[in-house]
């Protein structure tokens, strides 16, 4: 007989059969957050990878390329050439006017900006000592005059002495001595009046030397012109040597000029012939041999645009200064309107023709190594130092005698990369950079 075992129904207030299911979704809704996680975190560096793959990726691209370099194509200049340069406006005739003799300024009779003839009365000197030295050598000269007569007077006294002592001693009546000591006595009279003849010549130097010191209290203008300084006024203490001492500036005048007053350079005036001026210009070493006398000039002057003044070389001095290499010029121009003026600055172009010009490059192009000058040429994408003789320097371009030929390819500006044998991708360099036209 079988009994009926009954079955044990758990119950559903029982805590281990409710804690399973929620042990279960939350180790699910962990695992899902982890891989939420993960898919952000992975998204998130996605783009950092690619980026970082790209940066690498074209690094290594430019490792591996070639070094871009500027360029252009040289030709040989042509044989005209222009050389300018700068130069300074200086007047033909000048005079700058010192006093010769001491004294207080008495009268002045000319002003800054006044025209002057040669010979024009400027100012006068009041010299007192002077005027008292005159004088005196005037009375020494009137004394020596009296005592040339009185030795006159008494040469003829012996000279007549002496006919009438002769005469008796050659009748017996009077000794050879008597006769010896009346020609002694008119040999002396004559040696009297030598020495006075002389004294009066002494004297009339003197004055003569003294005269012409007084005349220095007349100040006047050696030449015609326009006066451009004034440095003295009616009382200053002059000296000699022709500085004004004790001079109080002049004020400027109305339109506002720098006052002319005071000791500038020790001149008591400046006249200056604005008709007729001349321009200094110092040619460097290199330019030296095309500067030739009566070469036509052109000048050119910012304070008057677009004019063109035409003027020549007149003379230079044949030598160059060992301070600085230069050749002085001198370009003669004139000027009839009086429109330029002492102290502007010209601009000069001397137009010649070069034998030998050579090939115009950038100055940044030559490059100047411990074994020589180097202009960097590329030929087939490679660079070869090409070894070059420089001539004309103008600055910012020079001039290459020798070393490139007609059509070479240079490189401008050339950088670190750029050496002998190098393989390099070439462009054509901006307008601004090249050396000279195509």
């Amino acid at each position: 007989m079988s009994s009926d075992v009954p079955t044990s129904t758990p119950m559903s207030g029982d805590p281990q059969h409710g804690a399973q299911p929620k042990h279960g979704r939350r180790l699910l809704w962990t695992l899902i957050a982890i891989v939420v996680l993960g898919l952000a975190l992975l998204a998130g560096l996605q783009p950092h990878y690619n980026r970082d793959r790209v940066v690498n990726a074209r690094a290594e691209r430019q490792k591996n390329a070639l070094p871009i370099v500027e360029v252009q194509t040289v030709h040989i200049a042509g044989s005209e050439q222009v050389l300018t340069l700068p130069g300074t406006v200086i007047p033909l005739r000048s005079a700058h006017i010192y006093a010769r003799a001491s004294g207080y300024l008495k009268a002045r009779y000319v002003d800054l900006g006044d025209t002057v003839r040669k010979g024009q009365l400027l100012a006068i000197i009041s010299a007192p000592d002077l005027d008292a030295s005159v004088e005196q050598q005037t009375a020494a000269v009137q004394q020596g005059g009296d005592n040339v007569l009185t030795a006159q007077s008494n040469l003829r006294l012996q000279q007549a002495t002496y006919t009438r002592v002769h005469t008796l001693v050659l009748h017996g009546i009077l000794s050879q001595q008597d006769d010896d000591t009346a020609l002694a006595a008119v040999e002396s009279a004559q040696s009297n009046l030598q020495a006075m003849q002389n004294a009066v010549k002494g004297a009339q130097g003197a004055l003569a030397r003294t005269q012409a010191l007084a005349d220095f209290e007349q100040v006047r203008s050696p030449i015609n012109g326009t006066i451009t300084a004034r440095n003295i006024e009616v009382g200053n203490l002059v000296s000699a040597s022709g500085a004004a001492q004790g001079l109080v500036a002049v004020p400027g005048g109305s339109t506002g000029g720098s006052p002319t007053g005071g000791a500038q350079g020790g001149e008591l005036f400046d006249v200056v012939d604005l008709g007729s001026l001349e321009v200094f210009v110092s040619v460097p070493e290199q330019d030296a041999p095309f500067v030739q006398t009566g070469q036509p000039v052109d000048l050119t002057f910012s304070e008057l645009p677009g004019e063109t003044f035409k003027g020549k070389v007149v003379r230079s001095s044949d030598s160059l200064s060992q301070q600085t290499r230069t050749l002085l010029a001198e370009v003669q121009i004139s000027d009839a309107q009086h429109r330029l003026r002492p102290g502007m600055f010209a601009s000069a172009q001397m137009h010649y023709r070069a034998t030998n010009p050579g090939i115009l490059i950038s100055g940044d192009s030559l490059l100047s190594l411990a074994r020589g000058q180097f202009v960097p040429v590329v030929e087939n994408n490679v660079i070869q130092m090409r070894p070059v003789n420089v001539g004309r320097d103008l600055g910012t371009q020079v001039y290459i005698t020798a070393g490139l030929h007609d059509g070479d390819i240079i490189v401008v500006n050339p950088n670190d990369a750029v050496k002998q044998g190098a393989r390099v991708t070439t462009r054509p360099a901006p307008a601004g950079q090249q050396g000279g036209s195509n």
